[in-house]
């Protein structure tokens, strides 16, 4: 056996170490196939995800959340208690102004892709919150998508 191997010195350096870097490639690709992309818990299609990042600026209006349905459309600055914060399987992050997220007239939607960004979206609960942005529209509810966190203050 001690002979095979002395032998074989170089063979098997090449075969461990193309086993090393394909390992590594593998484990590269893996790690961005597996990690949750904009959207994806809404089940979205590439076309139907935003390509854009909106730019911080301020907003042109301050409003209570409950008034974000009249301002869909708007740059605006959205203030309320926050109920909850759910991250669901995926690691997209949900604020929720109410308990029931089905019934509140705004919500608050991180993607996956972004939650990096906001180590700790917990602290947010219980807590009177700003959130600039522009406020749109998923199923019929205004929403404002984070990317970045100056888009949410604690007030």
């Amino acid at each position: 056996m001690k002979d095979f191997f002395e032998k074989n010195k170089i063979p098997i350096s090449i075969i461990v170490a193309a086993l090393i870097i394909a390992g590594s490639i593998w484990l590269s690709n893996r790690s961005a196939s597996t990690r949750p992309q904009s959207g994806s818990d809404r089940g979205l299609t590439p076309q139907q995800l935003p390509t854009t990042v909106e730019p911080l600026q301020e907003p042109t209006i301050r409003i209570s959340y409950t008034e974000a349905p009249e301002h869909v459309g708007e740059y605006a600055c959205v203030a309320g208690r926050v109920d909850h914060v759910y991250t669901s399987e995926k690691g997209t992050i949900f604020i929720n102004f109410r308990p029931d997220y089905k019934t509140s007239p705004f919500g608050v939607v991180i993607f996956g892709s972004d939650a990096y960004k906001f180590p700790n979206p917990n602290q947010y609960e219980g807590k009177t919150v700003e959130i600039t942005g522009l406020i749109k529209t998923y199923q019929g509810r205004p929403e404002i998508v984070l990317n970045d966190p100056g888009q949410i203050k604690i007030k």
